[in-house]
């Protein structure tokens, strides 16, 4: 039971997410975000994640950069993607990460080609070895990026964190 438990809630990861609505940064978690364990991990280190029909892939963030703009900074982020054993095709890219800063904001990524490419597209993965790699960043309130965390997400779901 347990395991079905855990396969369940790890097929959420990227599916179906293409199609939400951007939300917007909140002053306050969501209401009805869930609140799961889930460990910590550094810049560079691999998540393992369980995905939808049986299949697996690592998600990695693998380097955040950070910017001084004039009116915030600019936390540039590096991601990469690989599909280790296909399984249901799975949907993701951008719109599965968002950033809680120091002071528990929540900010969705952006991506824009000119500025850092490659940028992580949106795709859909449905072959064992397919891989994704590209960049995103997320514009925050200045000197709030450190103590925050990347979020890995699929809704209101947190499947894993990465610390800045």
């Amino acid at each position: 039971m347990k395991q079905l438990s855990l396969v369940i809630a790890a097929a959420l990861v990227f599916s179906g997410c293409a199609n939400q609505a951007p939300a917007t940064p909140s002053a306050r978690p969501d209401a009805g975000e869930r609140r799961i364990p889930v460990p910590v991990l550094r810049i560079g280190q691999p998540a393992a994640i369980d995905l939808f029909g049986d299949g697996r892939a690592t998600i990695t963030v693998a380097t955040t950069e950070l910017s001084k703009l004039d009116n915030g900074d600019r936390l540039v982020v590096t991601i990469d993607i690989l599909l280790n054993k296909a399984g249901k095709p799975i949907s993701g890219g951008p719109e599965n990460f968002r950033f809680r800063d120091a002071d528990s904001v929540l900010h969705n990524a952006l991506t824009d080609e000119r500025a850092f490419p490659p940028q992580l597209p949106s795709v859909t993965l449905t072959t064992a070895g397919q891989a994704v790699h590209g960049r995103l960043y997320f514009d925050v309130p200045a000197g709030s990026a450190a103590g925050g965390h990347i979020q890995l997400m699929t809704g209101a779901l947190v499947h894993a964190v990465w610390a800045v």
